[in-house]
């Protein structure tokens, strides 16, 4: 269900029935409704796995009544807050449980059973909200309702832990009454809307706040060694890694496999970059996994990209493309559900489990002894390193070198394609430029100003490459749907065929392009038209 409202929050003494007026103003009536006490409790692990994963989970009672509501933190608009809801009866004693019957929120939870998120749930905050109801109308129609909130926050004596709240809430249709609402009060009074939800306002009351993605431990420094580099990296992208890993298993924002997704390419190219400072081992053991795991992201991945391609071309597409497209994109939805249900096994896999294990205690060891690359054979000689191991030598000066080796093979990649602009040279030539790109960043306090501003060159021609290679990737399966479509529905093959020469001529790469990698391979500044 998709929940659309506003809300305001009332300064102390401001008089609710300013509010009613104003809503009046605007042509609207406001009918009583009925008045309700309530108790929220807001669920979560310690961990925040469901806030991490987008999501909030609140527990009401009302009365004797009582139910699991599951919301959408992140709002679909910036206008109004919209968010989906799930809503089920509230399972019987206090969390934790041990499982949740049958219902949309259990449903919704069930990809997180391997975090064993519903036997951790433990309650983050607790409110209690005096209600007084209204229907919101225009004319005869009810467009929804507005509630006037007194909020109490259990957990303090503070007498700032009481506010009071207004919430407008409209149901299906009449889209513009929100923007008429909020205009007026605003206009009226002075008020403007918040976003704020009940459960930040209460941690915020308590002295507490939702967590953030911490990643000081891994900041880099001037006088770093390679090996402090390396390790850094690794821990800072395993971090983002398994911080993503709720929202991509729970799958209500396609960012969260998108934000996974980068880590585990990140951690991969790192692992090369600093093959020189990290133990042999422990390189082909997280390679081994982070391959087996990245690619089952990027398949789910790869979908979400064309989908999103197929919407934009739908809007400026002729009516015979549209109909092409807006079937494919329902085949593209179907070959999504597929491929996520693969991922989700292989998240729940002991497989993947015994390697986040593996990584965390490497993480949390973050090792300062390096004997193990000291040897003989990965030597490397590094002027005025006084003959010491490059995993020990400052890493200012080991990049230059490492990065000038990622840039030959850049230059290499831009040769082949240039020789042949098949997908899959593009493809290889967009791998090598995120390669060194990777490289720059990963030495950028050390090599200061400039490598930041080639860093950001690189990034730019990467989504340049990208966006070809994604018009590729679509075009493959554009080819496989339309060869689904019956012959006799002679405008579906037309628009297919229609889509698939637009998707054709947007794969192509231009010579331009290839020169620019070629500079930007050599290491020149290319500044931006």
């Amino acid at each position: 269900m998709l929940e659309r409202e506003i809300k305001f929050r009332l300064p102390p003494g401001e008089d609710p029935a300013l509010i009613v007026e104003a809503i009046q103003s605007a042509g609207f009536r406001l009918e009583p409704s009925r008045g309700v006490s309530h108790e929220d409790r807001y669920l979560d692990t310690e961990d925040w796995a469901l806030y991490r994963a987008g999501l909030a989970l609140r527990l009401r009672r009302e009365g004797s009544e009582g139910s699991l509501e599951a919301k959408t933190i992140r709002s679909r608009s910036e206008e109004t807050l919209e968010r989906t809801e799930w809503v089920e009866p509230a399972p019987p004693g206090d969390p934790p449980w041990m499982e949740l019957p049958e219902g949309p929120v259990a449903a919704l939870l069930a990809p997180l059973g391997r975090l064993r998120v519903i036997e951790r749930l433990q309650v983050r905050a607790r409110v209690h909200s005096d209600r007084r109801l209204f229907r919101w109308l225009s004319d005869q129609e009810v467009l929804g309702s507005v509630s006037f909130d007194h909020v109490r926050n259990s957990g303090t004596s503070r007498g700032d832990a009481d506010y009071r709240e207004v919430e407008i809430e409209l149901l299906d249709g009449a889209t513009d009454a929100l923007a008429d609402v909020r205009a007026a009060v605003e206009h009226r009074i002075g008020l403007r809307s918040t976003t704020q939800s009940k459960l930040a306002a209460a941690l915020a009351i308590a002295g507490e706040r939702l967590p953030e993605l911490d990643e000081r431990p891994y900041a880099l420094h001037e006088g770093d060694r390679l090996a402090d580099v390396a390790v850094k990296t690794l821990g800072r992208h395993f971090t983002r890694m398994f911080w993503s890993e709720p929202g991509t298993r729970l799958n209500v924002d396609p960012e969260h496999l998108h934000d996974m997704r980068v880590a585990t390419r990140r951690l991969r190219t790192a692992l090369q970059v600093f093959s020189m400072a990290i133990p042999e081992a422990v390189q082909e053991d997280f390679s081994r996994e982070l391959r087996w795991i990245g690619r089952a992201l990027g398949r789910v991945r790869d979908i979400d990209v064309g989908l999103d391609r197929v919407q934009r071309m739908s809007l400026k597409a002729p009516e015979h493309e549209r109909a092409a497209l807006y079937v494919f994109a329902r085949y593209l939805e179907i070959r999504r559900a597929r491929r996520r249900r693969r991922l989700l096994r292989r998240l729940d896999s002991h497989r993947y489990e015994a390697f986040r294990d593996r990584a965390r205690s490497w993480m949390e060891g973050m090792p300062s002894v390096w004997e193990a690359v000291a040897t003989p054979e990965r030597q490397v000689d590094v002027p005025g390193s006084g003959g010491i191991s490059p995993s020990f030598a400052p890493a200012y000066m080991i990049g230059p070198r490492i990065v000038a080796e990622w840039d030959r093979r850049l230059r290499e990649a831009c040769e082949e394609a240039e020789r042949r602009p098949s997908a899959a040279n593009v493809h290889a030539l967009r791998i090598a430029v995120k390669h060194a790109r990777y490289a720059v960043e990963y030495f950028a306090v050390g090599e200061g100003r400039n490598a930041h501003r080639r860093a950001k060159q690189l990034a730019r021609l990467q989504d340049t490459l990208g966006d070809h290679q994604d018009a590729a990737t679509l075009l493959d399966h554009m080819r496989r749907y339309a060869r689904t479509v019956p012959k006799r529905d002679r405008q579906l093959t037309l628009g297919a065929r229609a889509v698939m020469d637009r998707l054709e001529e947007d794969s192509q790469i231009a010579k331009s392009e290839l020169r620019e990698v070629w500079e930007l391979g050599t290491g020149a500044d290319v500044t931006a038209a």
